[in-house]
Formats: C-alpha cells, sequence, structure tokens
C-alpha cells in the first residue's frame, strides 16, 4: 500500500504546474504523448480526436422528447437513434477521465474499465421511473476500478480526491455511498459523478456531461456479478428491486450480509441479525429456491477474449461473442446496430487495456460465479 501511496503523491507532485490545454494544432506537430492540463485531466491526441461524438446533433428538447416515448414505449427508431447519438457523446468524456484514472493508477494490481451503458438498461430505468429524463442521466459513461479490500478502495478515493486539483465539478457529494448505506438490494460500493467543464476548445464542446466513477471491492464486485448472472439465467431482475419474487431477492440481500461480516468486517442492508439468523435464513431459502446450486452448475465460460482495446460483448440465446475493433467509433457503431436489430439482447461496447480485465470485470457475460460461491458456505 505504501507503494500506492507513494506513486499517488509522485502523481501529485508531477502536477504541481498545470499547462494550458494544446491546440489541435500543436498537438499534431509533438510525439503521442499525454498532458494533464488545467482542467486536472490527462489528453492526449487520441482522446482529442475528431472521431468521437459531439453533442448538439438533437437539442435537449429532442433528446427529451425521444427518452419520454422510450419510456412510453412509442418509440421510433428516429428516437433511439436520438438517445444513441447522446450517449454515443459521453465516450470523449469517458476516455479523458478513464486517462486520468490509470495514470493515478500505475502499477497498482486494481482493474479497471470503461463502459457506455446498454441501450437496454437506458430504457429500462426510464420506463420504471428510475431515470426522470434521459438527458440527466449521470451515468451513461462509468468507469469501475476494483479493488483488493475497502482500506484499498478509501484510501485511493481520498488521495484522488485531494488531488486532482479539478475544474470538473464533483456532483454527487457522497451521495451514492453504498458503503455506509447499502441499497435495499443489498447492493454495496461507492459511485461518484463529476461533471465536465473545461474553458478551451476543442474540449469545451462536451461541458456539462457527466461520467460516473464506480469503486467497488472484489468481494463486492463478486456479489454485484453474481446478482446479474442470476438474472440472466433466471429471466429475474434483483439488480432492479422490483419486487417479483422477494425470496429470491431476500437470498442476495442476506448474501450480501454474509459476505459484508466476513469478508469485510462490515454490515449490510440487514445489520439487524445475529450472524446465525443471516445463515439461518439463507441455508433455508436455498434449500427452497436452489438459485447458488445453479451457479454452482455453470462453468465459466470457454470463450477467449482478444487482445484489442474495443470490444462489443453480445449475449444471446445463452451464447457470448466477442467482436474486436480497432476504434471505439467503429465499437459504437456495431453495437448500435445490434441496439437496433436485436433489442432484447444483451450487447455492451467496452475499453480495457488488458484482455484479462474484461473477464474480471464483465464476468456476469462469462457466467463466471465462483468469486461470489467462494465466499459463501456450502450448504
Amino acid at each position: 500500500m505504501h507503494s500506492h501511496v507513494n506513486a499517488l503523491l509522485h502523481c501529485l507532485r508531477e502536477i504541481t504546474y498545470t499547462p494550458p490545454m494544446p491546440t489541435t494544432q500543436e498537438m499534431e506537430k509533438r510525439p503521442a504523448r499525454a498532458w494533464i492540463c488545467a482542467d486536472g485531466l490527462v489528453h492526449n491526441r487520441r482522446t482529442m480526436s475528431d472521431g468521437f461524438v459531439k453533442p448538439g446533433a438533437s437539442s435537449k428538447v429532442e433528446i427529451r422528447r425521444a427518452g419520454d416515448a422510450i419510456a412510453a414505449g412509442t418509440a421510433t427508431q428516429r428516437d433511439e437513434e436520438i438517445v444513441q447519438e447522446w450517449r454515443d457523446c459521453h465516450a470523449y468524456v469517458l476516455n479523458t477521465f478513464q486517462n486520468t484514472l490509470r495514470r493515478w493508477i500505475r502499477d497498482e494490481p486494481y482493474v479497471m474499465v470503461q463502459r457506455l451503458k446498454r441501450l437496454r438498461t437506458v430504457r429500462d430505468k426510464l420506463a420504471t421511473g428510475r431515470a426522470a429524463n434521459v438527458s440527466s442521466m449521470h451515468d451513461l459513461a462509468g468507469c469501475r476500478i476494483i479493488f483488493p479490500d475497502v482500506r484499498a478502495l478509501t484510501q485511493f478515493r481520498e488521495v484522488f480526491h485531494a488531488g486532482t486539483r479539478s475544474s470538473h465539478e464533483y456532483a454527487s457529494s457522497g451521495k451514492y455511498d453504498y458503503l455506509a448505506n447499502p441499497k435495499s438490494t443489498g447492493y454495496r460500493g461507492f459511485h461518484d459523478v463529476f461533471k465536465y467543464h473545461v474553458a478551451n476548445a476543442p474540449g469545451n464542446a462536451w461541458n456539462g456531461l457527466r461520467v460516473e466513477i464506480q469503486y467497488r471491492t472484489n468481494a463486492q464486485h463478486a456479489w454485484a456479478t453474481a446478482v446479474e448472472i442470476s438474472d440472466l439465467i433466471d429471466n429475474a431482475r434483483v439488480k432492479f428491486d422490483r419486487g417479483t419474487n422477494q425470496d429470491r431477492e431476500r437470498l442476495f440481500v442476506l448474501a450480501s450480509e454474509y459476505i459484508a461480516r466476513n469478508s469485510e468486517s462490515m454490515f449490510g442492508a440487514a445489520p439487524d441479525l445475529t450472524d446465525a439468523q443471516v445463515e439461518g435464513e439463507l441455508m433455508d431459502l436455498e434449500h427452497r429456491l436452489g438459485v447458488l446450486a445453479r451457479l454452482r452448475a455453470l462453468s465459466a465460460g470457454a470463450v477467449g477474449v482478444p487482445n484489442n482495446k474495443n470490444l462489443v460483448l453480445m449475449f444471446d440465446n445463452n451464447q457470448l461473442a466477442i467482436e474486436p475493433f480497432k476504434s471505439s467509433k467503429q465499437a459504437m457503431t456495431r453495437r448500435n446496430q445490434i441496439e437496433i436489430d436485436k433489442p432484447d439482447v444483451d450487447v455492451v461496447y467496452i475499453r480495457a487495456e488488458k484482455p484479462n480485465e474484461v473477464a474480471n470485470a464483465f464476468r456476469n457475460y462469462f457466467r463466471d460465479a465462483r468469486g461470489f460461491l467462494d465466499l459463501l458456505p456450502r450448504f
């Protein structure tokens, strides 16, 4: 952990002087390298590329109307395209933040990936009222960092906040602290939301767009992954707290509580229960439902991950397909077409530096719940 702190302090020393953002013409004359500019984030020739979608093709009113149509189930293909375009505008901001986070992480054994929210999930949030309108959704773009334990998570976040000196608005102010206040579903972790803002062109075209940073431990990520896998194989929606199967939802609340207490010396969403009550009720529900047994019966997907940074993952007919692309633009175009052609298919565009980061961060697509099951007793 000392090496982690030293590396972060080294970063702080490096950004004592923050030069102004170079112009596009200046960048073309320089070798491919990174700058930390006055906005506090890392920029390079790739993040400043004209290949990223700029906001402005549709007005905020048009975007809201398209989102409302999706929520009402009356969306046209054009409505879908408008929402896709709005989501894809966030790729520039997302890429800028992930470059910065990777600089802070350096050689630490943390897993980090980035993703733009699936259109299917956007539809679900709008239709269920969990998002008021698509133009103000804070999590269309997200970076996820997975840490070995809570101490590493909290220390990284504290030092990152203290040292970024960023002009970007911190938009969440601890609102999404699911460590201190776990969700009723049992979800635990910490989310930050930042609103992008720079003074200079061309970056200021993306001002006002939000990006969410998710911090999870390995144990918290294992639980969240298991919920998504179980939802897929049982055609359920525990993740979104719909109350359709209260016994099954209760099982995952208890599993989260057991993991929080036994793996992280914390409490979850059921702090009033004794340890014996947690384990006893969990065992009873599993004997009746067999949820953990079904997860245990699955084998990890034997699908190789291509050594490409831009990937589209598609889970269809119980099969995982991975398509690699040279550029983010190609990957997003392919993802958008799949979302229109197959609206019920789980498809996501992700960017990761290493193949193992994909397999670790998106275990739900690989049907790999072993990390979760290893944290629970065998009944």
